[in-house]
């Protein structure tokens, strides 16, 4: 996420796990007979991180609601070694043009 640092310095944003049902526990239900009319059924549910960014209206300055992100762990990993790996090929590339320079300058 872009300037996430400045916006949880400016407490813009906040990050939390939420429990998410996908399928809602149903009890067993009975007739006047006994016989089962409704099957019980777990609760079938997952965690989500969500970061939650506070928005506004830019002509007004009024709130409006926040908007929600998912993220997963495993591609915030991805997302740093991209970033480490970018720095790397220009440190690289700087490396690489300073050499350059130190040789022109020598002629």
């Amino acid at each position: 996420m872009q300037n996430y640092k400045a916006l949880k310095s400016a407490s813009k944003v906040s990050v939390q796990k939420v429990k998410v049902v996908d399928v809602a526990k149903v009890d067993e239900v009975k007739d006047e007979d006994g016989k089962i009319t409704t099957y019980a059924q777990a609760e079938e549910s997952h965690e989500e991180l969500q970061v939650s960014c506070k928005m506004y209206d830019p002509n007004t300055g009024e709130s409006q609601d926040d908007s929600i992100r998912v993220y997963s762990l495993s591609n915030v990993k991805f997302q740093i070694d991209r970033c480490k790996s970018e720095v790397t090929e220009i440190q690289a590339k700087q490396a690489d043009l300073e050499e350059l320079e130190k040789d022109l300058k020598a002629l």
